[in-house]
């Protein structure tokens, strides 16, 4: 009769135990998480900003109409933080569907971005196009024909167009090369 006691009292405190560790997991990747996203842009705009996980899950509630996230794809390589005019061009190259502005939006990737094709935002061939993979930068989006003038050439380490002569067209600003 004891050892049945010592024995389940040992199989509760290991599950306990268990129970414990996945828990602290799983806090310590949800703060990874939002440490990530909030390390895309400024600390005044990241502080009060809205985290959002790749899945669209709210990790936190912001209150300064900007959104960030520790990426698109569960290596976050690509954190970013935007504001409002930002999200709706990033949910309209999502669904592919068509996105226009009539003023400025700004986007926030101070820790760089995976290689994308700098011409086609749906290329995913990477024999096909311009692909580049960008240092810290910020981007700018704005009404159509705000970037006329502007270079598409992403490697003169100047501000550049990217998927010029589409809905999705905006200024890349590297900040380090």
């Amino acid at each position: 009769m004891k050892n049945n006691f010592i024995l389940t009292l040992l199989i509760l405190t290991t599950s306990v135990l268990a129970n414990s560790v996945l828990a602290d997991d799983t806090s310590s990747n949800r703060d990874k998480r939002i440490a990530i996203a909030r390390s895309a842009g400024p600390t005044l705009v990241s502080k009060e900003a809205t985290i959002v996980d790749i899945d669209g899950t709210i990790l936190v509630k912001g209150s300064n109409g900007w959104t960030c996230s520790p990426g698109s794809q569960e290596d976050f390589k690509d954190p970013h933080c935007s504001d409002e005019v930002w999200t709706a061009l990033m949910k309209a190259v999502l669904s592919q569907t068509p996105f226009s502005t009539e003023r400025l939006g700004f986007s926030y990737m101070l820790q760089g971005d995976r290689s994308i094709n700098n011409d086609d935002p749906f290329e995913t061939d990477p024999t096909k196009g311009n692909w580049i993979a960008e240092g810290p930068h910020i981007m700018i989006v704005g009404p159509k024909g705000s970037a006329k003038g502007i270079t598409n050439d992403p490697y003169l380490g100047l501000p550049y167009v990217m998927f010029k002569g589409t809905d999705y067209e905006h200024i890349m600003m590297p900040l380090s090369r």
